[in-house]
């Protein structure tokens, strides 16, 4: 079984909105957690249905990082 986090990009985009760093940051540091534990992070959209619809998965730390700095880009 493969170890997964998910990020839901539009929860990820909503926090860029309201400058909320600490949640941003957290999220990073368990999807890092996760990349080192040998697992996969998937990015997600979810539709107003609820349907949740895998578009991205990073598996390595370098992939994380360039995702995190894309996500930062504006905020510091």
């Amino acid at each position: 079984m493969t170890l997964e986090y998910t990020i839901d990009v539009q929860q990820v985009e909503h926090l860029q909105t309201i400058g909320d760093t600490d949640a941003l940051e957290q999220m990073f540091e368990r999807a890092r957690r996760t990349v080192i534990g040998g697992g996969v992070v998937l990015l997600v959209r979810v539709s107003p249905s609820g349907e949740v619809s895998r578009f991205d998965e990073l598996g390595n730390e370098s992939d994380l990082e360039a995702y995190r700095t894309r996500v930062f880009k504006y905020l510091h």
